[in-house]
């Protein structure tokens, strides 16, 4: 045990999140290394806010969070063992059974939105007035199985006109994307903040603000389960006072956005997550922290909403064991 350690130190030591001034962690509590997906992203806001303010500490935890936005992915630092559980979209759970042949399970459920936007082109007010007036048009998404793209296809199948309904175009730059959106080229895009304003500022329209529950509800029929923590099934039953108070932290951290303003809860953020322009960073934050607006539970009929979504895309998907990618149990014992 302490060998591996050891090795996971040095292997991941170009990899982990750097840490400024936080309290001293206990010396002998269990270790636990989890893959983020992106620790200056606002999407992963409450693990960094568990980290910052020494939740995990609290609980008895040494924690090392390892910024996987790429390349080592959080799915390929999972199943290699070089991070006990991961940090990512819920949907990570469902790749992870088809694509990695391992069983993960989401245990606390942290976000409930996709944190983005529908914003229509100009010249199309007058015609794009709902999110079923989009059947039949050229929309900017994402990758295949981005929140970007999953978030349009759960659109197009609540407003009615399915996934073959829209005509999905290739990311390009911003300024591209807005000239296409001016020319007639494109439609319609799918984007977060700040992006999201800037297309805004161009002159086009704002159709639908998937990030707030409301919002979300209204364009997708249901929450749409999101940032989450997840970990290997057999980690979770080898571990399961670690998972705990893991989630614990996590229960806290949420508690914390909640109950604070952008500004304040930016103050406990690394600066490198804040970046040098504070005011545009707490614009984004207001934005953002709308998502985090839950207790943690799993809402089980969004995530199978979510589960065929995404598998009317990738039918691959359609066949995993569903009630395996998340359970409730943990947080409903959280402190």
């Amino acid at each position: 045990m302490r060998l591996r350690t050891a090795m996971m130190l040095v292997v991941l030591a170009g990899l982990m999140m750097p840490v400024e001034a936080l309290p001293a962690a206990p010396p002998n509590g269990p270790r636990v290394v989890l893959a983020v997906d992106g620790t200056s992203e606002t999407r992963n806001l409450p693990i960094i806010v568990a980290e910052r303010l020494g939740y995990f500490r609290d609980e008895g935890l040494i924690v090392t969070l390892v910024d996987a936005p790429a390349d080592p992915s959080p799915a390929a630092l999972v199943k290699d063992g070089r991070a006990d559980g991961a940090v990512a979209f819920y949907h990570h759970t469902f790749m992870s059974q088809v694509d990695d042949h391992l069983i993960t399970q989401a245990v606390i459920t942290m976000g409930i939105s996709p944190g983005l936007s529908v914003i229509v082109a100009n010249r199309l007010r007058g015609e794009i007035r709902t999110l079923a007036d989009l059947k039949g048009r050229r929309i900017f998404t994402g990758g295949s199985n981005s929140g970007k793209t999953t978030t349009a296809n759960w659109i197009a199948i609540h407003a009615g006109f399915g996934i073959n309904g829209y005509i999905p175009l290739p990311l390009k730059s911003r300024d591209e994307m807005a000239a296409a959106l001016a020319d007639g080229s494109a439609d319609a895009i799918v984007a977060h903040q700040p992006d999201a304003d800037f297309y805004v500022a161009k002159g086009n329209v704002m159709l639908a603000d998937v990030t707030t529950a409301a919002g979300t509800r209204a364009a997708l029929g249901s929450l749409y389960p999101s940032t989450a923590l997840y970990l290997p099934k057999d980690y979770i039953a080898g571990h399961p006072t670690v998972v705990q108070h893991l989630v614990n932290a996590c229960r806290k951290a949420l508690s914390y956005i909640a109950g604070h303003d952008a500004a304040t809860i930016a103050a406990v953020l690394p600066p490198k997550m804040v970046g040098k322009d504070r005011a545009a960073f707490l614009r984004l934050l207001t934005e953002d922290k709308r998502m985090f607006e839950t207790d943690g539970m799993m809402p089980e009929s969004a995530a199978r909403a979510e589960w065929q979504a995404m598998a009317a895309l990738a039918p691959k998907y359609g066949g995993i064991a569903f009630a395996q990618t998340f359970t409730n149990v943990f947080v409903r014992r959280a402190r």
